[in-house]
């Protein structure tokens, strides 16, 4: 395989057998593909919260819509998207802000919707989709796609592929 998808999964999945053969996988070449609740998936792994995924779930407010600043228009996950992408979304709040350890790709303006609470600063950086090199690996994370209904857009089916394909 060329990529494992942790798509809207939560909790631990994975036995510490599989824990260990995944990380060997992604560190070796193998990528990563998060997708939502990708997030919310072994808490407490260190390697998995940090290295892998590059922050974990918290909370969230009620689905809404708000508006995205696409920050690399170049990468194939989001080189289709106009620089501005006003969508509807579950919209994550993460433990921590992945910026540094990670090539951010698209953040949420928390001033456009009600419930914010992630980076205490009137919205200026809130990352929602992210890519990362680890070890010989890949990972992508895309914190779009809570409801089923997303996955008829194509803006979103794009997107992932993009995160997919790279």
């Amino acid at each position: 395989y060329d990529a494992v998808v942790f798509h809207n999964t939560t909790g631990s999945v994975l036995n510490e057998t599989q824990k260990s053969a995944f990380r060997e996988y992604v560190e070796t070449g193998g990528g990563y593909v998060g997708i939502h609740a990708g997030a919310d998936t072994h808490k407490g792994w260190q390697w998995y919260d940090e290295e892998l995924v590059g922050a974990t779930f918290v909370s969230h407010p009620s689905p809404q819509e708000a508006e995205i600043n696409v920050t690399d228009r170049t990468h194939p996950s989001t080189m289709h998207l106009d620089a501005r992408w006003v969508r509807e979304e579950e919209w994550y709040d993460f433990n921590r802000n992945p910026r540094g350890s990670t090539h951010v790709l698209a953040t949420v303006d928390e001033r456009t919707y009600s419930g914010a609470g992630m980076d205490g600063q009137q919205g200026r950086d809130h990352p929602i989709a992210w890519c990362s090199n680890v070890g010989q690996g890949r990972s992508f994370y895309s914190g779009f796609g809570h409801k089923g209904a997303y996955y008829e857009e194509a803006d979103f089916l794009e997107h992932l592929k993009g995160g997919l394909m790279w």
